[in-house]
């Protein structure tokens, strides 16, 4: 005689239940494993990526005050009065007045 409880049979029979909960159970164990195993992987290379970005920040931020600091530099090389004292040093006549030559036509060149 076959009783069905919850659509499982009992072991009253020598027939096989065709869902066998053993496996099942072994098999949902190991996929948790599974998540958990790449959930820490996960987490480990998002860690280590979170710590190069902040290198990277650090190293961006260093560049950018160098830079600054660079075309500062240039600003003040570049300046009006340290090109008139080089002049001055070099012993360089300064420019007055700057007069510029006029064309008459409006043609350049005629054959």
């Amino acid at each position: 005689m076959t009783k069905i409880v919850n659509c499982y049979q009992t072991r009253t029979t020598s027939r096989q239940c065709s869902f066998n909960l053993k496996f099942f159970n072994i098999s949902i164990f190991c996929l948790i494993l599974v998540c958990g195993f790449l959930y820490l992987i996960n987490i480990s290379d998002l860690t280590i990526k979170g710590f190069a970005l902040k290198e990277l920040k650090i190293e961006s931020s260093s560049l950018a005050s160098e830079k600054l600091s660079k075309e500062e530099k240039i600003n003040n090389l570049q300046s009006y009065y340290s090109l008139s004292s080089r002049a001055e040093k070099l012993n360089m006549v300064a420019i007055g007045d700057i007069e510029y030559l006029a064309v008459s036509g409006s043609t350049v060149a005629k054959k």
